[in-house]
């Protein structure tokens, strides 16, 4: 870098080349180098150019602009601030649109990668409520029919026998678990039968009990 500095540097000072110019080239230079860095591998020698172009067009410019127009000089500091991040967005930007930048970027993995057999677990979620048919004597763990379809289940620890008709209660993992429907109703019962009963207490006048 230091021998590009010095070659750069005495160019400058030539009396047939206006800083001012300079300044402009080397910038240009230092943008075209920056999207060269991402799609050329060279080992971080065209960074080391890069940044060489940047450091002598500041130089230039503070020649050119820092004594006698700051203001044009306090206009370069600001407009390289922007342009070099702008830069290298815009270079990582179109290199995710090429086929080189697929291969060099990994794309984010999609939610199906991350959570797996996501659309199985959506599937089987969708049929909780549903009834089906014991194929065989769960143990507690075997195969149901649900809308024609053969599916893992297991029950809620207890033995089903085949042909029992059976209740998609949950999803556990890739199976569904399932009680006997019978079972299911018989909670359903008893549950209608204690809000009965409660009611019943609630309806009791109290001033017949201190009669009694």
């Amino acid at each position: 870098m230091a021998a590009l500095l010095s070659a750069v540097t005495a160019l400058g000072e030539s009396e047939f080349m206006d800083p001012q110019l300079l300044v402009v080239v080397l910038v240009l230079a230092g943008i075209a180098l920056i999207f060269a860095e991402l799609f050329l591998p060279s080992g971080g020698a065209i960074a080391v150019m890069c940044i060489g172009c940047f450091l002598a067009s500041g130089y230039f410019a503070y020649k050119a602009w820092y004594l006698t127009q700051p203001i044009f000089w306090w206009t370069y500091l600001g407009s390289v601030a922007v342009i070099i991040p702008a830069t290298i967005i815009g270079a990582f930007q179109l290199l995710t649109r090429t086929s080189l930048g697929n291969r060099v970027l990994l794309s984010a993995p999609t939610s199906a990668e991350v959570t797996p057999y996501q659309q199985d677990l959506l599937h089987l979620t969708g049929l909780i409520g549903r009834h089906g048919t014991a194929v065989n004597l769960m143990t507690p763990g075997g195969l149901v029919l649900v809308n024609g379809e053969r599916l893992h289940a297991v029950s809620e620890g207890l033995m089903i026998e085949p042909n029992t008709t059976v209740e998609v209660i949950a999803v556990r993992g890739t199976r569904v678990v399932v009680r006997p429907v019978a079972a299911s109703t018989s909670a359903a019962e008893l549950s209608q039968l204690a809000k009965e009963a409660e009611a019943a207490e609630d309806e009791i006048d109290p001033f017949r009990m201190d009669e009694a």
